[in-house]
């Protein structure tokens, strides 16, 4: 059950999260969602099929293949997927984000021909590859080292949490070229192929995301030809910042279907279980849980997409990009929390998805910016 509002979308728009939606009751059924989780499957025959209906190219211009359309589609389609698989919207994310974005923002014209057209059909898959063991929130710290060699750069280092690099065509790495420059300086980006020579992946354990997983990556005098070098050399943070509102706002698009897919699990529940001679949704302090999550979920939506129409308008958004990052995967967290309460006992089993949004949940505060950093940024855009 879906009670949303149409959020002043457009009959297209309409029509695009109908489609999605439809397609994800169909393709991503929740026995599904819990067999990739439980069994660490990439739902990647859906994503194959996602990919043939054309919405890896949903934001990418008509020119390379795309649809030229824009962030609230982006948002449309990752909220939808995400209520049935947060992971496959993921999937969705780095091929959109990370990667034809990534190009369209400070890629080549001949790296934007080679590879645009490539992701509008879904035959290409990307990751981001950033943090390391000693750089997390302070990401400028990389120590990934690439030398140049020639027309090649030879990359030495390691890289940890590299989600769906194992799985991707090309990953965005990070790397410090200018050892003797300030931290925020010497950092360029490249283009890489995680299955060239001297690339090992080591799949780690973890609580949550475990259908796609992530990764431990070394490099061990990798040879990059200079060609597949995004943007100027040494101007890889510049770069990076970029990209930061995009990427955020396709994370709180993403957990505000998954919190939508929380909340109908518990409210189906609440009516469904009987307690006392009545349905606990009959009691006060069940309403109030619900009423509480209700608001999240609702507000999470608000604000996401107020940031994609700033984002398509063009406009300065970095504080409405953090401030839409702390609010929804916070507003997840205590959604999913909630709904372990409302559940009980039963949350705690996979026969429902309570518990796997409790794990994911818990993820989304740290990953593309933890909540703590999220706020920094907030204040030093409120002068602070």
């Amino acid at each position: 059950m879906r009670a949303d509002r149409d959020f002043g979308f457009t009959d297209e728009q309409l029509m695009l999260r109908d489609a999605v939606r439809q397609f994800v009751r169909k393709e991503m059924p929740d026995a599904y969602a819990r067999k990739c989780d439980r069994e660490k499957i990439a739902p990647l025959a859906v994503f194959d099929k996602m990919a043939a209906l054309g919405w890896l190219g949903v934001a990418i211009p008509e020119e390379y293949g795309g649809s030229g359309l824009g962030f609230v589609e982006l948002g449309i389609i990752q909220e939808e997927l995400s209520y049935g698989l947060l992971e496959l919207a993921v999937l969705f994310y780095r091929a959109t984000v990370h990667g034809a974005h990534s190009l369209l923002t400070y890629g080549s014209e001949a790296q934007r021909k080679k590879y645009l057209p490539l992701i509008a059909a879904g035959k290409f898959k990307s990751s981001m590859s950033l943090t390391e063991p000693n750089a997390g929130s302070d990401a400028a710290a990389v120590r990934t080292r690439a030398v140049r060699d020639g027309d090649h750069f030879v990359i030495n280092g390691a890289k940890v949490f590299n989600s769906q690099v194992d799985l991707a065509d090309r990953t965005v790495l990070v790397t410090r070229t200018d050892p003797d420059a300030p931290q925020h300086k010497g950092i360029s980006l490249f283009f890489v192929d995680p299955k060239s020579p001297g690339v090992t992946i080591e799949r780690l354990e973890t609580l949550s995301f475990r259908a796609v997983g992530t990764n431990r990556v070394t490099y061990e005098n990798v040879r990059v030809h200079q060609d597949d070098l995004l943007g100027e050399i040494n101007g890889g943070w510049k770069q990076l910042m970029t990209n930061l509102n995009k990427e955020r706002f396709s994370l709180a698009a993403q957990v505000t279907g998954a919190a939508q897919a929380a909340f109908d699990c518990a409210l189906q529940y609440a009516k469904d279980r009987v307690q006392f001679g009545q349905p606990i949704a009959k009691f006060q302090v069940i309403q109030h849980k619900l009423a509480d999550m209700q608001i999240a979920v609702h507000t999470s939506r608000l604000l996401t997409y107020d940031l994609a129409r700033r984002l398509d308008a063009g406009v300065e958004c970095r504080k409405e990009a953090s401030i839409a990052k702390v609010h929804t995967t916070e507003a997840y967290f205590r959604v999913a929390d909630e709904g372990m309460q409302i559940l009980g006992g039963y949350s705690l089993t996979p026969d429902f998805p309570m518990e796997r949004h409790y794990r994911d949940s818990r993820l989304m505060r740290i990953g593309g910016g933890a909540s703590e950093v999220m706020r920094n940024s907030i204040a030093k855009d409120l002068g602070l």
